[in-house]
C-alpha cells in the first residue's frame, strides 16, 4: 500500500521489507571509493526492472539487519539529458529509497552543492560526504560542516573516502538515520517538479554557502596544478601525451617480447622435459591429444601473457596517477569531429592490450550512441 507524502506531493511512501540506500554524485568524487569501502568492496551486479545498465550493489548489516546499497551512475544534476541521468531519474521514480548519500568533492563544493539542494528541493531524505576534505584544506577551503547542515537541513560530514579520515563518524551517522525507521520513498515525478520549481538559483547556493564555506580568492598552487600546467598545456599537451604513449608501448614492445620468448622457451622445455617423457608408455592418440590438443593451446595463451600483464601494469599507473581522464580531455575535442568524446580514446587505448575491458569500459560513456 502507498500514499503521498503530506510535506512533499511528488513524493510517495512505501513499506520495504529490506531498506534501501542509494549513493548519488558527481563524476570523479570518489562514490565509488566511499561505496566500496562502506560495503568492503563485496559488491555485485544487479539487474533492476527498467534500467538499461547493471548497476553495482551490496548487502550488509546495518543495526542488525540487512541493508542494500547501490551506487548510482555519476551525475552533474537532476536537469541533464544523458543517459547517465535518465537512469538515475528513472531509478528515484521506480525504486523506494530510504536514504540517499550524497557524495560531492569538497575542494569544488561551490560547484557541487547544486545537487544535494536538488536532492533537498525534492524532499527526499538524505546524508552529505563531503569527500576529499584532505585536498580542500590544502586548497585553503575552509567548510564549517555543522553551519552547512543546519542550512541544508541535513547531515553534512567532511571525509576521505581513500583514506578513511572521518569515516566512522559518517557510518555512525548513517546508521543513526536508517534506525529513525523513516519509510521508504519513491518520486513521483522528478522532471515535472524540476520544470514546476525551476533550476537552483546562484543566490540560493550563495545563501548556503556564505559564512559556512570559505574558498580563499586565489586557490594555492599544488604540485599537482604545476604538473597539470605543462601536461594539459594548449600546445605542448599533446605532443607529450602521444609521447608518453609512444613511451608505454616501446616498453611493452621491447619488454614484453623478449619475455614472451622466455616464455615460449620455457613451455618448450616443459614440453620436453616434463610431458614427453611422462606421455611414452600411453598410446600415441592420448600424447597427441595433451600435446597437440592441450599443453599447445596452453602455452599459446601463456606466451601472450607477458605482454597483456606489461600493458595492464603500466596502464593502471596512468590510470591511479590520473593522467588517464587528463588524456581524456586533451583528446576531447580531436574525437569530437569522430562524434566521440576524449574518453573513448582511453577504450581505444585499452584495446591495443585486450578488446574485453575495452568494451567493458564503454559503460563510463555518458550515451548509448557514444558506448
Amino acid at each position: 500500500m502507498t500514499c503521498h507524502a503530506p510535506n512533499n506531493p511528488t513524493l510517495i511512501t512505501t513499506e520495504t521489507e529490506t531498506p534501501r540506500v542509494a549513493l548519488l554524485g558527481m563524476p570523479n568524487t570518489g562514490k565509488s571509493t566511499f561505496f566500496n569501502r562502506i560495503t568492503g568492496a563485496n559488491a555485485s551486479v544487479g539487474n533492476w526492472p527498467g534500467i538499461t545498465v547493471d548497476l553495482l550493489q551490496a548487502n550488509l548489516k546495518i543495526n542488525g539487519e540487512d541493508t542494500e546499497f547501490i551506487d548510482l551512475p555519476g551525475i552533474y544534476d537532476l536537469n541533464s539529458f544523458s543517459d547517465d541521468e535518465k537512469i538515475v531519474k528513472t531509478f528515484l521514480e521506480s525504486f523506494p529509497i530510504n536514504l540517499v548519500i550524497v557524495v560531492i568533492n569538497a575542494s569544488q563544493i561551490d560547484r557541487q552543492i547544486r545537487l544535494p539542494l536538488q536532492i533537498k528541493a525534492l524532499g527526499l531524505p538524505a546524508v552529505v560526504m563531503l569527500n576529499m576534505a584532505d585536498e580542500a584544506k590544502k586548497y585553503g577551503i575552509e567548510i564549517n560542516t555543522e553551519e552547512l547542515s543546519k542550512r541544508l537541513e541535513m547531515p553534512v560530514f567532511a571525509i576521505s573516502a581513500k583514506y578513511g579520515q572521518g569515516y566512522m563518524k559518517a557510518y555512525l551517522a548513517i546508521c543513526d538515520k536508517l534506525k529513525e525507521k523513516t519509510p521508504a520513498v519513491k518520486v513521483d515525478s522528478i522532471e515535472t517538479f524540476l520544470e514546476k520549481e525551476g533550476d537552483i538559483s546562484l543566490e540560493a547556493i550563495a545563501s548556503v554557502l556564505n559564512e559556512a564555506v570559505t574558498i580563499p580568492s586565489q586557490n594555492a598552487i599544488t604540485l599537482t596544478e604545476k604538473i597539470d600546467a605543462v601536461m594539459l598545456h594548449p600546445v605542448f599537451g599533446l605532443p607529450l601525451f602521444f609521447l608518453g604513449m609512444f613511451l608505454v608501448f616501446f616498453a611493452v614492445w621491447n619488454l614484453g617480447l623478449p619475455s614472451q620468448d622466455l616464455m615460449d622457451n620455457l613451455t618448450g622445455w616443459l614440453q620436453e622435459m616434463l610431458l614427453e617423457p611422462a606421455l611414452k608408455p600411453f598410446p600415441e592418440i592420448v600424447g597427441d591429444f595433451v600435446i597437440n590438443g592441450i599443453w599447445n593451446g596452453l602455452a599459446t595463451v601463456a606466451s601472450f601473457l607477458p605482454l597483456i600483464v606489461l600493458f595492464f601494469i603500466l596502464m593502471a599507473i596512468l590510470e591511479d596517477s590520473g593522467y588517464l581522464s587528463r588524456s581524456a580531455y586533451l583528446m576531447d575535442a580531436l574525437m569530437a569531429r569522430l562524434g566521440l568524446d576524449g574518453r573513448s580514446f582511453v577504450m581505444q587505448m585499452m584495446g591495443f592490450g585486450c578488446n574485453v575491458p575495452a568494451l567493458m569500459g564503454t559503460r563510463v560513456m555518458r550515451s548509448r550512441n557514444l558506448r
